[in-house]
């Protein structure tokens, strides 16, 4: 879709996959934020700032900027735009209104923050000259002003969007949808307003690799459904399936390594509207699971045993109105098969 450009030099500009460092601004940028609005929140750091750096050392993923088991092409494209130097100690998005995008007519709401003191004026310079060495000229990248930071604008002559970015104090990167997106951003991290009561403290533990939430499930569904019939055929997976969606609250998951570093643990929890409808989602993972988890058991690669294992592990249960599902799996053999992965893409 045309309206990705825009999203995907931003994101060239401001989404690093690379790792992070301190901040020593006045504002506090120590921990990821949600603004009010805001319908999913995501936060990850590499797993080498976690107690899993021995065994990303081992396997060769030395940290954020280490660039080796990424595609040639992947990697001359960070050089160029001076990603491949920057540092950061966690990285978030969060989504807020998405009506216009489901409607086809937009973008969501989205805003992706990242702690570094990347040089903003050379990035953006940069991924202006790439875009015109791919003739995308209907892409302008426009110098400008918001909320007294100074910004970039990608607009576009054919599409009705204007993601903008901005840094703040130098230490912290700032992506938004638009400029109301970005000033809402801004407010949130260098004033400490609009954060979002839903998402209450949302941060990142010392050893968490991936958190996520999102809120609201049930009535986001239902006020951005189209045809409220288009849920009609999760009642064959589950009686009053329908229903059960539609009740849905807030979903947690997070992915995180153990203390002593030889386990990567995943935590999934499911708010529901009744005791009731949390028993009939554990019964439903509980059935789906189970002829999987047979076709798996007499695995021999590497790769499929590593599945296997990690169903073995899953245990699922209803606490209350929330069913929860935790696994967990050996981090050695699971950085080893990420790191032979790797080769085999290279």
């Amino acid at each position: 879709m045309k309206m990705m450009k825009q999203m995907a030099c931003a994101a060239l500009a401001a989404a690093v996959a690379v790792g992070i460092t301190g901040c020593g601004s006045k504002a506090d940028y120590s921990q990821p934020k949600v603004a009010e609005g805001t319908i999913l929140a995501l936060a990850g750091r590499e797993m080498a700032d976690t107690t899993l750096k021995p065994i990303c050392e081992k396997y060769g993923f030395g940290g954020a900027n280490d660039l080796s088991k990424l595609p040639k092409e992947v990697k001359e494209v960070l050089t160029d735009l001076g990603l491949d130097k920057v540092e950061a100690k966690w990285a978030a998005v969060t989504i807020g209104d998405i009506t216009t995008a489901v409607q086809g007519k937009g973008i969501p709401d989205f805003a992706v923050a990242i702690p570094t003191t990347l040089d903003l004026d050379k990035t953006m310079a940069a991924a202006e000259k790439k875009c015109k060495e791919k003739k995308e000229e209907d892409i302008s990248f426009k110098k400008t002003t918001i909320a007294g930071v100074s910004a970039y604008e990608i607009a576009s002559k054919k599409d009705k969007v204007a993601p903008c970015v901005a840094s703040l104090d130098g230490q912290l990167v700032l992506c938004a949808a638009s400029a109301a997106g970005l000033e809402k951003q801004i407010a949130l991290y260098r004033d400490g307003k609009g954060a979002s009561k839903d998402f209450g403290a949302f941060t990142l533990g010392a050893n968490d690799i991936l958190r996520v939430k999102v809120v609201k499930v049930g009535e986001n569904v239902k006020k951005n459904l189209p045809d409220p019939e288009m849920l009609k055929g999760v009642n064959d997976l589950l009686p009053d399936g329908d229903k059960l969606v539609l009740g849905l609250g807030n979903v947690d998951l997070a992915l995180c390594a153990s203390a002593d570093g030889k386990d990567v643990k995943l935590d999934l929890a499911v708010e529901t509207a009744s005791d009731a409808d949390a028993t009939k989602l554990v019964t439903l993972a509980q059935s789906s699971l189970a002829p999987l988890t047979m076709m798996l058991k007499d695995a021999k690669d590497d790769g499929t045993k590593l599945a296997a294992d990690v169903l073995k592990a899953v245990k699922i249960e209803g606490k209350g109105k929330v069913a929860t599902l935790t696994t967990s799996i050996a981090a050695d053999p699971a950085l080893k098969a990420l790191a032979d992965k790797a080769k085999e893409i290279k």
